[in-house]
């Protein structure tokens, strides 16, 4: 959905696709890449509310704002809402705190890496991608 654009590197040919270029699309568009028809349903409602402005994702805005804004996107949970905010708006307390992944690396359930990861804060998105790349918790 990016326009076209010429580099020496074979395969880099397109750029990034704005987000009015998406809310443009047809959900058969979006799906035409692989993609289930529910998350190409999400991705077209995530990129009109922020082609519209309804949904602003910067990093001057409160990370827990955002989350909430990113939560109420039909499709976008908890999870992924955190995600969004670590990784492409480096809020370094978004923290995904039902993720299967962190709990397995320290060997505890949910409630018990939340009570854990209060003692992370402010940096609990360094402590989860720490705790992803094999790192301990203790």
């Amino acid at each position: 959905f990016g326009e076209p654009i010429a580099t020496p590197i074979p395969g880099l040919d397109r750029l990034f696709p704005a987000p009015t270029r998406i809310a443009a699309a047809t959900i058969d568009e979006i799906a035409g890449l692989g993609l289930p028809g529910a998350r190409a349903r999400t991705i077209l409602e995530l990129a009109s509310r922020v082609a519209d402005g309804r949904l602003r994702l910067t990093r001057d805005r409160d990370p827990a704002e955002m989350i909430e804004a990113l939560d109420a996107v039909p499709g976008i949970g908890p999870w992924t809402a955190s995600y969004v905010a670590m990784r492409a708006l480096s809020a370094p307390d978004a923290f995904p705190e039902k993720d299967l992944g962190l709990m397995r690396a320290l060997d505890v359930d949910g409630k018990t890496l939340l009570a854990l990861a209060e003692r992370w804060r402010p940096w609990r998105a360094y402590a989860a991608l720490h705790l992803w790349l094999g790192g301990s918790g203790g």
